[in-house]
């Protein structure tokens, strides 16, 4: 039995992939009228190398992108990113008037409610969230 063990072992390396460790995910709720929502998190890397978030996914969302909010010839504007790169034992905070995800409901969100979110990185695996919708 040991013998098959190593063997497995050595034939299917055992890989690992570090995960993000998201608080706090929330949804500023809006009236039915406003076409986008805006969620914020804290995304914290506990890992020992930079995890990059290069798409977002959600049954309840037609597109979700990240963006960033820049001061700009005296205007405030919003840039898109194409991705979030969390750095090893770094917390990143995704907040009103920084950066942030720009979301494209599907149907109206209501308060109260908890959406689930996907999170691919650029290694291709996946991570799942909850966001809570809050007034």
């Amino acid at each position: 039995m040991r013998n098959i063990i190593f063997l497995m072992l050595t034939l299917f390396p055992v890989i690992t992939f570090a995960e993000l460790q998201i608080d706090n995910a929330w949804i500023k709720n809006l009236p039915p009228t406003v076409p986008v929502r805006a969620g914020y998190m804290e995304v914290h890397n506990p890992g020992t190398e930079a995890i990059s978030i290069v798409a977002f996914s959600s049954d309840a969302f037609s597109s979700i992108d990240a963006h960033i909010t820049v001061m700009k010839n005296g205007m405030m504007n919003m840039e898109h990113l194409s991705e979030i790169t969390v750095e090893p034992g770094t917390t990143l905070m995704l907040e009103p008037g920084g950066m942030h995800l720009m979301m494209h409901p599907l149907k109206p969100t209501t308060a109260g409610e908890t959406i689930t979110v996907e999170l691919e990185m650029s290694d291709g695996t996946q991570q799942t969230l909850l966001f809570s919708v809050r007034p």
